[in-house]
């Protein structure tokens, strides 16, 4: 991935969609191996759940050039088998979910050994409160899960995470580390968030990963692929050219619109 702009990734299996994101210009393909746990802590809440297999990621490798990205189960006893899996199969990334203790993370890292680039998963309290100690380990990129620490933090919201400063702390804790948040989709789209004012967001707190969610996929149907993604790419360099005033003008009133939509869906 690149370091000095927003790296994209995306969610599928589907051979004919990551070829088209590979030519539009995505960064990497994510096949999603996690299940333990996941429909038991999500349950009742709107998340996406895959079940994506090793062959998913065998027939990815045989077509793409980008680097495929595996995310495997939290850690434990089978942690090593999947990673050696994951690597067999084609994977260039292995992302780690649901860690609670920076040791997990150092673990982790010691089983990749340095064969795979790593993206790890922050969106347990127990990793949050400990954040600072991830500082200085060997990860490649971070990503913020709001879905699941909304979840971990038992807020209503998964903007609220953002709305209370818990996203920009995790920032300021890594220092100047690859991070991301957040979800990206089509630029006149984003419901009921308008996709541009959280990229604006994004760029403010200089996010350098996020995921293709599943509105873009929604969004996206007749459309073209390259037009839309082009579009990002030009917004995100036109919000990283704002002067310091725009930027805080602009997060005070993302802020404000947080407050607002959260009233106007659940009247608190």
């Amino acid at each position: 991935m690149v370091i000095n702009h927003l790296n994209l990734l995306l969610f599928t299996k589907d051979v004919s969609l990551a070829k088209q994101a590979e030519e539009a210009g995505v960064e990497s393909i994510i096949v999603d191996w996690e299940q333990t746990g996941k429909h038991q802590r999500q349950s009742g809440y709107s998340t996406e759940i895959n079940s994506h297999t090793t062959q998913n990621v065998i027939e990815l490798a045989e077509v793409i050039t980008i680097p495929i990205t595996v995310r495997i189960n939290p850690f434990g006893s089978n942690t090593i088998k999947e990673i050696e899996t994951a690597l067999d199969c084609g994977a260039k990334i292995i992302m780690l979910p649901m860690a609670k203790h920076p040791r997990e993370v150092e673990k982790f890292l010691d089983l990749v050994h340095g064969r795979a680039e790593t993206i790890i998963q922050i969106e347990t309290s127990e990793l949050v409160e400990h954040c600072h100690l991830l500082r200085d380990l060997s990860w490649n990129y971070a990503y913020i899960g709001l879905n699941d620490l909304t979840i971990s933090r038992q807020k209503t919201w998964i903007w609220d995470l953002v709305a209370d400063g818990t996203v920009e702390k995790i920032f300021e804790s890594l220092g100047h580390r690859l991070i991301g948040f957040g979800g990206v989709t089509i630029i006149s789209g984003g419901n009921p968030i308008p996709f541009i004012n959280i990229l604006h967001e994004m760029s403010r707190l200089n996010c350098r990963l996020s995921v293709l969610r599943r509105s873009f996929k929604r969004e996206i149907v007749g459309r073209d692929f390259q037009t839309e993604i082009d579009a990002i790419r030009t917004a995100w360099v036109a919000a990283s050219e704002r002067n310091p005033k725009t930027i805080q003008d602009d997060h005070l009133a993302f802020i404000e619109l947080l407050r607002d939509k959260k009233y106007m869906l659940y009247k608190v």
